[in-house]
């Protein structure tokens, strides 16, 4: 039921359009930036690096951890905010066993849709980066694309949580932004940054400079712990709350 809602509603067409338009313009960019800066530097010169696997494979992930995530989040917030309508939050839980059944399959179908956006996007600018400047190491993409979608999968157990604390679908959207956002700047701690789910955002991009996947495991590990621990709050947050 949840896949033909989010498919029938055209929501997975507003998930997948930046990571496939990101794909394909993120390497095109970094290749042609010279000749973008010369026709309209106006005369002014612009010097910048020759473009590089690294930096076409990091300009895909940039955008689409903040356009393509904004997205992730605002699917996932409103396929979660069950007592945003009161007659539909009724009907729902007359007839389901438990909050869980209702938080679970939205959670599963939101993190499933995101991982299948994020790696479509990513085999796109696996591509253009491979036929516009050099073909990436096909450990560090595989690696990567494992990395980003346990990110997304977290972002959807931050929004599970806040869908527990709120019944606002753009409220949940919203503090669920603030909370991915304001998670970096965590790193201002020292020996804080290894264990930080956000550190998986530039997992790829790092790997495609010889960086080892071994340093992005601990993130992992906290993104997979506290996602699962995040989705349990917010059903029994859920389930305790007045209609």
């Amino acid at each position: 039921m949840e896949w033909a809602r989010l498919i029938r509603t055209r929501r997975w067409i507003a998930m997948l359009a930046p990571f496939v338009l990101f794909g394909f313009t993120g390497p095109l960019v970094t290749r042609y930036q010279r000749e973008l800066f010369r026709n309209l530097g106006g005369g002014i010169r612009v010097i910048v690096p020759p473009p590089s696997v690294g930096q076409a494979i990091d300009s895909y992930a940039k955008n689409v951890s903040q356009i393509g995530l904004l997205a992730v989040v605002a699917v996932a917030a409103w396929a979660l905010a069950i007592d945003a309508r009161p007659e539909w939050a009724v009907f729902l839980r007359t007839r389901a066993s438990s909050v869980g059944r209702l938080v679970v399959p939205r959670c599963v179908v939101s993190a499933a849709a995101a991982g299948v956006c994020f790696t479509v996007g990513l085999i796109c600018a696996w591509y253009e980066t491979a036929v516009l400047i050099a073909p990436p190491p096909v450990g560090a993409m595989l690696a990567g694309a494992c990395f980003g979608i346990l990110y997304l999968a977290f972002a959807v157990g931050v929004v599970a949580l806040w869908a527990g604390l709120s019944r606002s679908a753009i409220a949940i959207a919203a503090l669920s932004l603030v909370t991915l956002v304001a998670l970096p700047l965590l790193t201002v701690f020292p020996g804080v940054e290894p264990w930080l789910p956000s550190t998986l955002v530039g997992a790829v991009t790092s790997m495609t400079h010889g960086t080892p996947w071994t340093d992005y495991v601990r993130a992992a590990g906290v993104a997979l712990a506290s996602g699962i621990g995040m989705v349990w709050a917010g059903a029994r947050l859920i389930e305790r709350r007045e209609l």
